[in-house]
């Protein structure tokens, strides 16, 4: 963990890895192990992440599940696209996210996820589908 700037896990992973244990605990001592921000996502439910100065849950959207496939790699994607767009794809970048900044971040992530959702297989939507820029 002391190497990770960035740790994503779901629910599921920490059930199984951390029987027992709230997905706050395990992901607090992964931040205290070293990571600089730890998200953990709960499907249909949203993501939460927590980081050294804020902890955020957002909601996921709404959507018509065709296909979950991918939903998880097209998360992480909106997360490493939402960093590189606001110059903060670096350890030094994600140290400090404040509560509103990881707000935006986990909303960009989670409507990416949901987007790939509606489709059969793991087809996650392009910029040409009209995919906005991070902001």
């Amino acid at each position: 963990m002391a190497l990770a700037d960035v740790v994503k896990a779901n629910d599921e992973d920490l059930a199984w890895l951390h029987p027992g244990e709230s997905y706050e605990a395990v992901a607090e001592r992964w931040l205290a192990s070293g990571a600089g921000l730890v998200l953990i996502t709960f499907g249909s439910r949203g993501a939460w992440a927590v980081g050294r100065d804020a902890r955020v849950h957002v909601p996921a959207p709404a959507v018509r599940v065709v296909d979950t496939a991918g939903a998880g790699d097209a998360f992480t994607a909106g997360v490493l696209a939402h960093l590189h767009h606001t110059g903060r794809l670096s350890r030094e970048g994600v140290d400090h996210l404040g509560a509103v900044e990881l707000a935006r971040l986990l909303s960009y992530a989670v409507e990416i996820a949901a987007d790939t959702c509606t489709r059969a297989g793991a087809q996650p939507p392009y910029r040409c589908d009209g995919v906005p820029t991070p902001v």
